[in-house]
């Protein structure tokens, strides 16, 4: 706990005095998290100009964008230590803001896939993940969320999400154990999650302190899964 607490005071004390350490020019007032590991092709947006790649370091305010290549990933870590692992070809908006010192995080996913372990939030605070279909309200909380073309898909390896589809309005509680499937015709239902979605989230969601070390998932043209793990310099 004291170790957790520790990280989580460093954090925002890089982000308030040093900001986005190879930036030209570091936005402290308004960055939400950082850009802690970058594989492969990932390019970052902000404010709307051109796409550019993504480092290391860097800081990401609201309005940011995030996007993914092919065999690509991004870690996100926000103020209070939450983690978002940015799958490939994916793209996301973050979002958020403080009212009177109480957070608001929100991550806007276009496409692709976010494995996700987020910090219990505190009282009046929200972590939230959204799509035009659904919203995934989370106090806390570890799992994976995908987007596919007929449906979201929630996966929820630790505590417990709010699920939302936005066509309906209709909710469902998510807990461990359990996936969320909320279709674009306006259906959700919660249901026991299978032993490949299990595998899936809990890799996708996992904290690490080995930088170097990235995995991927592989299929062969039978349908076999293998890992390929890379480490790097």
């Amino acid at each position: 706990m004291k170790a957790r607490k520790y990280i989580t005071w460093i954090l925002s004390f890089v982000f308030v005095v040093f900001g986005a350490g190879d930036l030209s020019v570091a936005r402290p007032e308004s960055s939400l998290a950082l850009v802690s590991k970058v594989i492969q092709r990932v390019l970052r947006q902000q404010g709307g100009k051109d796409w550019v790649d993504a480092k290391r370091g860097e800081t990401l305010a609201a309005g940011d964008k995030i996007r993914t290549g092919q065999s690509s990933l991004a870690v996100i870590k926000f103020k209070d230590n939450s983690m978002v692992r940015v799958r490939e070809l994916s793209e996301l908006t973050i979002e958020g803001e403080n009212n009177s010192g109480v957070f608001f995080k929100s991550v806007e996913i276009e496409k692709g896939a976010v494995g996700f372990n987020i910090r219990r939030q505190g009282e009046g605070e929200e972590f939230r993940f959204s799509s035009p279909t659904s919203v995934a309200s989370i106090r806390g909380t570890g799992g994976q969320f995908l987007l596919a073309d007929s449906a979201d898909l929630l996966v929820v390896v630790e505590g417990a999400v709010l699920y939302t589809n936005q066509v309906s309005r209709e909710s469902v509680e998510v807990r461990a154990g359990f996936s969320g499937v909320s279709r674009k015709d306006g259906t959700i239902v919660a249901r026991p999650f299978t032993d490949e979605e299990q595998r899936e989230a809990i890799e996708a969601s996992r904290q690490t302190d080995r930088e170097n070390e990235f995995e991927l998932d592989l299929r062969d043209n039978q349908g076999n899964r293998r890992k390929l793990r890379i480490e790097f310099k």
